[in-house]
This record gives structure tokens, C-alpha cells and sequence, in this order.
């Protein structure tokens, strides 16, 4: 069985096709959240996973668009993260805001047998614990981690990639497709086979990227931090 791992798509569905065009077929595709914001094209990304029929939880950044919420991003990116969750749900049809409404905050999700436990931040705090990250120290892991019944754990929400384990449960974070944030700006994916897992990353064109950002009706330095992050992959 082959898995598709994904993660913190941000709107950027170039990165998503370059990923597709390298991995080919898989059995299933599952997303840890955050399937828009910050990026230019929210609804290409959305129609993607759905005609790829991917299983999904929602984000936070997800939450703040379907439900006009404060996102709660990190410091360094609240004002732009609030800045965009306002010109994204401008740019969604009612039946694309209507997929952001409807996805769980967490779930459960089997096939063949492997079960995957799927939550943006962390199993107590679905939606905006930044504690879950590689630097996690083992008690801490095991805390965030206490109760999940699965034989994988699905998280994202931090940009980082992750894969450790806690007993028999493998914690995975695949990184971020749409907006790396480790100061490597290649977008980052998860392969799942047979039992065994690979962080992966891969460079990808971002040109129209870069001009799409450049048509966004945005003051110059949003756009500026934008181009920023896209480019060193840093806050």
C-alpha cells in the first residue's frame, strides 16, 4: 500500500502538481490541514483534493476562512495571516467555503488494516499547539501523544518536517507542500509504503507562483514578506 502524505498546502497548487507529476499513483492521499491562506490560488488547491478525493482535516487556517476566525498563527506571521485569510474567502465559491466548513478538526482514517490518526496541530489541541515539533524532547512527545490509538499519527501545522515514534505509534510530519518554513524552499512530502516511511522534498518551479503573488491586490509590503517567505523558506 502506497500513501500520499501532505500537509500545509497553503494555496500553492504548483507545488502540489509537481508532487503528483514525481510520486505517480498512490492508494490514498491524506492532508493534515491547512489546505489554504497565505498563498494565491485557494480554490485550485481545494478542487485538487477534491477530484484526488483526499482524506482531510482541517487547520487553522483552514478554521479562520471557513469560520472568520483569528487564525492564531505564529508572531511573525499573524498580521500577514489575517491579511490573507480576508482576500481568500473573497476568492472561494459557497461550495469550496462549504468543503472548508465540513472538514473534521480530527479523524480516524483505516485501509488495509494501518491505521491513521489525522490532526493539523495535535491530538489535545487540534488546531494551534505549536509544541509538536522535531526538537520535542521524549516526555513531552509521549504527552502530546498519549491516547492515540493508530498505528500512525498525521500532524503538520509547525512547517517541519518530523518522523519519530512513541511505542508502536509513528508520529509523521511531512513538512509544508506550500510554504517550507526549515530554510529549505523545495516543497515537502510524506511517502508512506508498505510499513515504511520517507520525508521527501523536491525542487519545483515557482515561477508562476511568484508572478501570481505579483497580481494579488495586496499593499507592496505584504507582497514583499510573501515573496520572502516563498524564497528562504524562513519567518
Amino acid at each position: 500500500m502506497r500513501l500520499l502524505l501532505l500537509t500545509d498546502i497553503h494555496a500553492n497548487p504548483w507545488a502540489l502538481e509537481a508532487i503528483e507529476r514525481r510520486v505517480g499513483p498512490v492508494d490514498a492521499v491524506l492532508v493534515a490541514g491547512d489546505a489554504v491562506n497565505y498563498g494565491p490560488e485557494p480554490g485550485a488547491v481545494l478542487d485538487w483534493l477534491t477530484s484526488r478525493r483526499a482524506v482531510a482535516v482541517r487547520g487553522n487556517h483552514d478554521q479562520a476562512v471557513a469560520f472568520r476566525q483569528d487564525p492564531k498563527a505564529a508572531p511573525a506571521k499573524a498580521r500577514l495571516a489575517r491579511t490573507l485569510a480576508e482576500w481568500t474567502r473573497q476568492r472561494l465559491t459557497a461550495s469550496q467555503m462549504a468543503l472548508l466548513r465540513s472538514l473534521p478538526v480530527q479523524l480516524t482514517w483505516e485501509l488495509s488494516g494501518v491505521r491513521v490518526a489525522m490532526v493539523h496541530a495535535t491530538p489535545s489541541d487540534p488546531l494551534h499547539d505549536y509544541r509538536l515539533r522535531p526538537d520535542a524532547d521524549g516526555p513531552l512527545l509521549a504527552a502530546l501523544c498519549a491516547g492515540v490509538k493508530a498505528d500512525l499519527l498525521l500532524v503538520g501545522h509547525t512547517h517541519l518536517p518530523l518522523v519519530r515514534r512513541v511505542g508502536e505509534l509513528m508520529v509523521i510530519n511531512p513538512g509544508s507542500v506550500g510554504q517550507p518554513l526549515d530554510g529549505d524552499p523545495r516543497t515537502a512530502f510524506a511517502l508512506w509504503e508498505d510499513g515504511e516511511v520517507r520525508l521527501c522534498r523536491l525542487e519545483y518551479d515557482r515561477t508562476p507562483l511568484l508572478a501570481a503573488l505579483e497580481r494579488l491586490p495586496l499593499e507592496e509590503h505584504v507582497r514583499h514578506e510573501l515573496r520572502r517567505i516563498y524564497l528562504e523558506a524562513r519567518l
